[in-house]
């Protein structure tokens, strides 16, 4: 940039330096803000946090804490869980309740795919069915009341 006179040149510097200024007040008003003991930690722990969240078996723990449950996690915690009973015949029959149950259960939360879930959802059908059908009796028997 070409200055035309030497005022020109000065202010352009006056301007420049007065911007430096102001990023290097920041810069250190943000500095002094990171070495701020409480600051550090809870950015700390919202990194690790962030990590946590991102871990697969967290977030299985998580969903089933919070009532997402799969079929397969109750098998296999189930299973975990029968591997620890002393005796043959009691891990046989929990590690097998505990598969039957993952099976009722179905296996992922999203889709209805389980046997309860299919249950419910002929129940449901059947209600909707039969409300439709009195629906339509209620309807016929307004218009023969009208004719």
């Amino acid at each position: 940039m070409a200055h035309k006179t030497l005022s020109d040149f000065r202010t352009a510097l006056w301007l420049a330096r007065n911007e430096r200024d102001r990023y290097a007040e920041s810069i250190a008003e943000r500095w002094d803000h990171l070495k701020d003991r409480e600051t550090r930690g809870m950015l700390l722990r919202d990194a690790l946090g962030d990590v946590l969240r991102r871990w697969a078996p967290y977030r299985k723990v998580h969903e089933l804490l919070h009532g997402k449950v799969s079929g397969s996690t109750v098998s296999s915690i189930g299973t975990a869980v029968a591997s620890m009973v002393p005796g043959f015949k009691r891990r046989l029959i929990l590690s097998g309740i505990s598969m039957l149950l993952g099976k009722v259960i179905g296996d992922v939360p999203g889709k209805p795919s389980g046997i309860l879930s299919s249950v419910a959802s002929g129940i449901g059908g059947l209600a909707r069915f039969f409300s439709g059908n009195k629906k339509t009796e209620t309807a016929q028997a307004a218009a023969e009341v009208d004719a």
